[in-house]
């Protein structure tokens, strides 16, 4: 299966664990693309801002308004430039995908998770 990542920019990508570090310290918005069968097959990253919007509903989620998206998916839409939103697949190659989406849609310093899941799942646990 082909992965098809996109070559991102290097401040459009963040390694899992700088990702971990983060998530200690900021309040990051963490937007898994994957489908809900693999989620629930592999689990979750656990951040206080977390959800799950498969990618071919992405950009439909993102273009709500603020209301909708919340009445949706429980939260606030990402504002703002994205600084502080990551999405993340399980290999990288939806993730990257997805903020060529975003970065579209004004969230322009949203970053994917390099390796996704996957390389963060391995990247030890101690969280």
């Amino acid at each position: 299966m082909a992965h098809n990542i996109v070559d991102l920019p290097v401040e459009q990508r963040i390694k899992p664990a700088d990702l971990k570090k983060k998530i200690e310290t900021d309040d990051i918005f963490v937007i898994d693309v994957r489908n809900k069968s693999e989620v629930d097959a592999s689990g979750t990253i656990e951040t206080k801002r977390n959800l799950n919007i498969p990618f071919p509903e992405l950009e439909s989620a993102l273009n709500l308004a603020n209301s909708d998206f919340k009445s949706q998916y429980g939260l606030d839409k990402p504002s703002g430039d994205g600084s502080d939103v990551v999405f993340h697949c399980m290999h990288g190659g939806r993730g990257s995908r997805a903020v060529v989406i975003a970065d579209k849609l004004g969230l322009k310093k949203a970053k994917n998770l390099e390796g996704g899941y996957s390389d963060y799942s391995k990247s030890g646990s101690w969280l």
